[in-house]
């Protein structure tokens, strides 16, 4: 019998807002649309990495990669629950959730969906071999059930209130088992983890991959037997242009249909252009100043505490982003449930000064590591102003994307500028990814922060089934992370998408994802 409580409850706490433009919506007058549907160009502003949901976890990768995987939960664009390609599910008891499967859905190597493909897909995921960044959503799973060819069970070791928004992030998502059969011999004879699943990344989705040429583009095409619809068009080709005036210049001259990444300072351009307008979605994402605190000086709080006192992050707001994002207090966002509006530290950059002489760091010289994103490089700049201001140098070195990326996660940087999206909707996965001791398991930033009495509170969390209970937990660690500072988280930006006045039905999720199943190409 259906636990009614418990789906009420994962209803409850994974409700969030977005907002955007009524561009984002099709368009109801059958008499200007395009028949032929045709392709549609898409500027981003970094390259994707391979597509490989078990293997790779950024966000460039789930603007392309929700368009050719499905998972068995996904998400609308408030963010709460729906069917994906399971139908429903349920709790049996405690600790084992059942989900039905859609009937008559087939990759598109032509391979069955069904639930032996399930387990294959979770089986990979959770496989030490496979070193996945995204494990730990899945790793309470102890075994997976095939109980008919369309029903399948999750055997947890506790409690799990979670684990069907976990089941809706990118690394739920449904590869060939064909594919991971390959891959894993490939693996198994010295080869590393998604090497065939980079050529291969076969999905049940509403596009197919066809081509990915790195630093240049990626070919998707439609998938005309796609168990949620057809397309309305072709196919879409991702062009990597990291420049930002040159995508902008692209949307304004038609040569893209759909841009990222766009400048606050771009949207009035855009705007009177009349080629595109702006769809503005809120997000649950948060931009923050990250501390290496595996080494001097900022393995000492008051150096921590120092440098984000010394910073005023109003001026990144109303300066920097025009007004486009609020200030941050929290690694969780407004729309995570469980976020708290707890006391962050001021700015104050006289008191900045005197922790630091506390401290004995009075003259320090600094690296701030930054990817080439204008907005961040502007940031950047007038961190390295501020904490000059309090006597302390920095210099700032500035990286594509990948390298910096890759540069970041091994540890070597001293700050660097980044940010995380909560794909989940739930402060469970925002709390643990970066903060928890054995954040190491997510494969993510690897610096050493560990505070046990937040160990303890998140471990708590993701067991309470009571949404107050779990809120105070969450707001008693959120707390610890503000006093912490292990990381200064800055704002909570607006995610702005450039869209061709040529083109309707994008769909955009606060957790960064851009959908275009719905998309239809309107004659001018």
């Amino acid at each position: 019998m259906k636990n009614l409580l418990t789906v009420s409850l994962l209803t409850g706490v994974l409700l969030l807002t977005a907002c955007s433009s009524d561009s984002s919506e099709p368009s109801n007058d059958s008499s200007t649309i395009n028949e032929v549907g045709r392709e549609i160009t898409y500027s981003l502003a970094t390259d994707i990495q391979k597509l490989d949901p078990h293997t790779e976890n950024v966000v460039v990768n789930w603007k392309v990669g929700f368009n050719v995987y499905d998972r068995l939960v996904t998400q609308n664009e408030s963010m709460e629950l729906e069917p994906g390609l399971a139908t429903e599910w349920e709790t049996i008891d405690p600790t084992t959730w059942e989900f039905k499967l859609r009937e008559d859905v087939t990759f598109h190597d032509g391979t069955e969906f069904n639930a032996e493909a399930v387990k294959a897909n979770l089986d990979r995921s959770l496989a030490e071999e496979t070193i996945s960044p995204t494990a730990y959503l899945y790793d309470r799973i102890e075994d997976i059930e095939v109980v008919d060819p369309y029903t399948v069970r999750f055997h947890l070791s506790e409690p799990f209130a979670s684990l069907p928004a976990h089941l809706a992030q990118y690394g739920g998502s449904m590869l060939s088992p064909a594919v991971i059969e390959e891959d894993n011999e490939a693996v198994a004879n010295g080869q590393d983890p998604g090497s065939v699943v980079a050529n291969k990344p076969i999905g049940t989705g509403p596009f197919k991959f066809e081509s990915w040429n790195p630093g240049s583009e990626i070919k998707l095409v439609r998938n005309e037997d796609y168990w949620g619809g057809t397309p309305n068009i072709e196919g879409v080709t991702y062009k990597i242009v990291p420049e930002e005036l040159t995508r902008v210049a692209d949307l304004e001259t038609q040569a893209s249909d759909i841009i990222d990444s766009v400048n606050p300072n771009s949207i009035e351009q855009i705007i009177n252009s009349d080629a595109a307008d702006i769809v503005e979605t809120d997000s649950t994402y948060v931009n923050f100043l990250g501390f290496n605190t595996n080494k001097e000086p900022f393995d000492d709080v008051r150096v921590r505490q120092a440098i984000s006192m010394a910073i005023d992050k109003d001026v990144i707001v109303d300066s920097i982003l025009n007004g486009v994002g609020t200030i941050a207090n929290s690694p969780l966002s407004p729309y995570d449930f469980g976020f708290a509006d707890v006391k962050a530290l001021p700015y104050d950059p006289e008191e900045a000064k005197e922790l630091l002489n506390e401290a004995g760091q009075s003259d320090l010289s600094l690296e701030l590591s930054v990817n080439d994103d204008r907005t961040r490089v502007d940031i950047a700049t007038y961190i390295q102003q501020a904490l000059q201001d309090i006597g302390v140098n920095v210099t700032i070195s500035q990286m594509e994307f990948a390298s910096f990326v890759e540069y970041t996660g091994q540890g070597e940087a001293d700050l660097f500028l980044l940010g995380r999206s909560s794909p989940t909707g739930d402060g469970y996965n925002a709390l643990f990814t970066i903060l928890h001791s054995n954040k190491q398991s997510s494969n993510q930033l690897r610096y050493t922060y560990a505070n046990p009495s937040f160990d303890e509170l998140v471990d708590q969390s993701i067991q309470a089934t009571d949404e107050d209970e779990r809120n105070d937990l969450f707001e008693e660690a959120q707390q610890i992370v503000a006093n912490d500072v292990p990381f200064d988280f800055l704002y909570y930006p607006v995610d702005l998408l450039g869209v061709s006045n040529q083109i309707s039905g994008v769909k955009t999720l606060p957790s960064g994802v851009v959908l275009l199943k719905d998309v239809e190409v309107v004659q001018q």
